[in-house]
């Protein structure tokens, strides 16, 4: 029993999250019958688990019957019940079906039991619930409240939760708006909504910084999204997820395909749930009043006049591009000032109008150089490698005739580091080692060890230990001519014998590995920069350890 239990379990546990749910429910029968015929304590925790993820997928699939799925949830509160568990997990599935319903009062009443009853191991993730919490509170005309349960969750984030901090941000926007706190709101939409760009299964919180944008008075902002994410709609999304795009973006552009597909997805689901509910807050979101006139997102406002212009001349070329020459000159201010999710935004913006053969032809040659630069620097400082490296190439493609060595070993560095990174360690070395060359013509010996000691880290990561070596002689060479009083020296020292260090432990030589470490640890420690000593302590004690007889 228990082999074929845990098989339907687990066929159970993948159809549930697979595109049509219902198909779970055959296979989670036979599983509950099967423990049923032989009850072993052992496997009641699994299948508990598994009754939750069959009810919590009702509200996304109009698949799942609704009588059933009321069924197996009072099986799961009885089963809970009897086992002296807690029915927090109960209580949110009730008040979730409660909500996609319509039935407020059952959905108030739920989510006040839901909250009181004791977290235990059946509960929904504490993360995931406080995003449902806050939307419950909007919802239901408790801006204040449910600011409040956000702002204290950020505070004290939940470790593990994938719906955090993007989702909560995203449930939060309404609500910041509402109470007045636009900064915060427009805050909330760059940073949730860059989180989930580029994420097709994301198409409901796609959805959700649509309609933020087309309310807020950022009309234009709304039908990019909409251009961007439509084709999400073929990804395996939820046909609640796909209900929730077309709503905003039938908002956004007027009727056409999208309000079409968002009444019959709404009506799909009211045959199934027996209310109007769904189609009612279809008609209800189709016709929403702007929230705010207008708020800026990306400070348009030093574009002012150019965007004036543009709305009143939207087909003149000449227009358009003084706009994203201005954009560039924003973006450019952006980055200095250190607010580079907005300086990113805003050059991608420019890229948009860029792809049109009217607008690039005006281009002028000093403009893309700085939007190039701009957008290069921002995705280095955000963390987005995929995003950095096609802009590296840009930049290096398009070399400024005044250009010197240094900027150039700076460039390739970052390059070179952006493909390690991306694991694309043979190209990472190659680059690596023009940077280094670039340092050397330059006269910048530390930045030379520096390169030169990537460059051998990436030929160690891809098995080429001769190379690495040979890389790593190079930079000992120059080493060796540095001025030993200079503090510099000591770590451009350290860094490369804990290289070498790294290249004898993979050849199999660990007494050398462990000699070249305690001399790398020792320079570390000269220097002050103890974290780097500890680390080194750490590997020769461990190291050391294997050569002890009886390892």
């Amino acid at each position: 029993m228990e082999a074929d239990l845990a098989g339907l379990i687990a066929q159970v546990d993948s159809l549930v999250f697979g595109v049509d749910p219902a198909k779970a429910l055959e296979p989670f029968g036979r599983a509950v019958a099967a423990y049923d015929a032989n009850p072993d304590p052992d496997e009641l925790d699994g299948l508990l688990t598994t009754f939750g993820y069959v009810v919590l997928q009702f509200d996304e699939y109009y698949g799942l019957p609704l009588d059933r799925t009321l069924e197996i949830l009072d099986d799961l509160e009885r089963r809970h019940r009897e086992a002296g568990n807690s029915l927090r997990i109960v209580h949110f599935s009730r008040w979730l079906i409660a909500r996609h319903l319509g039935d407020r009062e059952t959905a108030e009443a739920q989510y006040e039991a839901c909250l009181a009853a004791p977290r235990d191991e059946f509960a929904w993730c504490e993360g995931c619930e406080q995003v449902y919490q806050v939307r419950h509170l909007i919802e239901t005309g408790r801006p204040e409240q449910a600011v409040a349960v956000a702002e204290a969750a950020f505070a004290d984030p939940v470790d593990g939760c994938h719906q955090q901090p993007q989702a909560l941000l995203t449930a939060a926007l309404p609500g910041y708006v509402a109470v007045g706190d636009l900064e915060a709101a427009a805050d909330a939409h760059r940073t949730a909504y860059r989180m989930v760009r580029n994420d097709p299964d994301e198409l409901f919180a796609h959805a959700q910084h649509i309609r933020f944008c087309v309310l807020t008075g950022n009309q234009e902002r709304a039908e990019e999204l909409v251009g961007r994410h439509a084709e999400g709609l073929e990804a395996d999304v939820s046909q609640y997820d796909a209900l929730a795009f077309c709503v905003a973006a039938g908002r956004t552009l007027g009727e056409g395909e999208f309000t079409e597909r968002a009444w019959r997805l709404a009506a799909s689901f009211d045959r199934r749930n027996g209310t109007t509910h769904q189609g009612e807050l279809v008609r209800a979101q189709l016709s929403e009043r702007q929230w705010v006139a207008e708020l800026e997102l990306f400070g348009d406002d030093g574009c002012a006049e150019q965007l004036a212009a543009v709305r009143a001349r939207p087909d003149d070329p000449v227009a358009r591009w003084e706009l994203a020459r201005a954009r560039i000159e924003l973006a450019h201010r952006m980055h200095l000032e250190e607010r580079n999710l907005e300086a990113a935004e805003i050059g991608e913006q420019v890229l948009t109008a860029l792809t049109d053969p009217g607008i690039a032809e005006l281009a002028d040659p000093k403009s893309l150089q700085v939007l190039r630069n701009v957008l290069f620097a921002a995705y280095l400082e955000l963390n987005e490698p995929e995003a950095a490296l096609p802009q590296a190439e840009l930049v290096l493609a398009n070399v400024p005739p005044d250009a010197g060595p240094d900027w150039l070993g700076m460039v390739l560095r970052k390059k070179g580091e952006l493909l390690e990174q991306l694991d694309r360690d043979g190209e990472a070395r190659d680059t690596l080692v023009a940077a280094a060359a670039q340092y050397g013509l330059a006269g910048q010996a530390h930045e030379q060890v520096g390169a030169l000691r990537l460059a051998a880290q990436s030929a160690r990561y891809i098995g080429e230990l001769d190379e690495a070596e040979s890389l790593l002689d190079q930079a000992r060479a120059v080493v060796d001519q540095l001025d030993a009083e200079d503090l510099q020296s000591a770590t451009s020292d350290a860094v490369v014998q804990w290289e070498l260090a790294m290249v004898r432990d993979m050849q199999g030589r660990l007494s050398e590995a462990i000699e070249l470490a305690l001399v790398s640890a020792a320079l570390y420690e000269s220097v002050g920069q103890l974290e780097s000593a500890s680390h080194a302590r750490d590997y020769i004690e461990n190291r050391q350890s294997r050569l002890r007889p009886g390892f």
